[in-house]
């Protein structure tokens, strides 16, 4: 195939998926509707016309014509950066998980070619990732896709964690059902909603007392914040939820957790000593491979 009809192709694909009319192109380029259409079937436009083409299309001349750049030439961060810019805000989630799966699917020794995202999952599936710099999974199911990534420092994960005080006290709050309960309610509001905790209590069927007990240890946590109000001659206290990501991720993985994760595709597991490191700094001995068959060997 020549380059023009390489250039046709990538110019028609790369319109649409910029979700462009002929029109609208035509209009960014001041040129006639008929002219990008001619471009696209038969003729070929002016030189001059090219880097504006390219930059319309946040694109480069390269890819337009389909040459291949080397990989020292490569620049991934801006190629994703322009990939994700370009594309329209409401498909940038399914570009990005696309991405990720593709990224978990290359640390696969056992194949070559390229982790596509399936449209559809018959089990929960997940794909998952264990070397000794970082630990990777993504659920894939498309009711709710996530992606997590976790880099290894040298010294493990557990150096970070320090004083574990404050992790029990954050898990003795999400062992009580009513707490988890609160927090769904509270993070299915608006920005900037506040509740009281006599509300909370009506609409949850929960006893105030224990309502307050739960949203000062959330409190304690970050996780709402408060202020005072005056009501009737009143103050009451009013808590708002901060809407904390982290808090989103502990219970959605501890929910994949207690469903127990059996299809993995791709699993991936190519670590010798995982996450945690000994606290004395030494480390664990490596289990040795059973050897292989020798040729003569019955």
């Amino acid at each position: 195939m020549d380059k023009k009809n390489i250039f046709r192709m990538n110019l028609v694909k790369r319109r649409k998926a910029l979700g462009l009319t002929q029109e609208q192109l035509a209009s960014r380029l001041n040129v006639s509707p008929q002219a990008v259409s001619k471009w696209e079937n038969s003729s070929y436009p002016d030189s001059e016309l090219l880097p504006k083409i390219a930059h319309e299309l946040n694109i480069s001349l390269d890819s337009l014509f389909g040459l291949n750049i080397e990989n020292s030439e490569r620049d991934i961060e801006q190629l994703v950066n322009d990939e994700m810019r370009s594309t329209p805000p409401e498909k940038r989630t399914e570009l990005f998980m696309k991405l990720m799966y593709s990224a978990i699917f290359a640390c696969n020794p056992n194949t070559d070619t390229t982790g596509r995202l399936k449209d559809k999952y018959e089990h929960e599936t997940f794909a998952g990732l264990k070397s000794d710099d970082a630990i990777s999974l993504a659920r894939l199911n498309k009711d709710l896709r996530y992606f997590f990534f976790l880099e290894i420092p040298e010294n493990g994960v557990n150096s970070y964690f320090g004083d574990t005080t404050n992790m029990v006290r954050l898990f003795n709050t999400l062992a009580d059902e009513d707490a988890i309960r609160i927090i769904t309610y509270l993070g299915a509001s608006t920005r900037n909603k506040m509740f009281s905790v006599a509300a909370v209590s009506e609409n949850l069927g929960i006893p105030a007392d224990k309502v307050q007990y739960i949203i000062d240890r959330l409190d304690r946590f970050g996780l709402v914040w408060r202020m005072a109000a005056d009501i009737d001659e009143q103050t009451v206290i009013l808590y708002g939820y901060t809407h904390h990501h982290m808090i989103t991720f502990i219970l959605v993985l501890a929910k994949a957790i207690t469903n127990y994760i059996k299809y993995i595709e791709p699993s991936i597991e190519n670590w010798e000593h995982g996450a945690f490191r000994r606290n004395d700094g030494c480390e664990d001995k490596i289990v040795p491979p059973v050897r292989w068959w020798n040729d003569n060997e019955i």
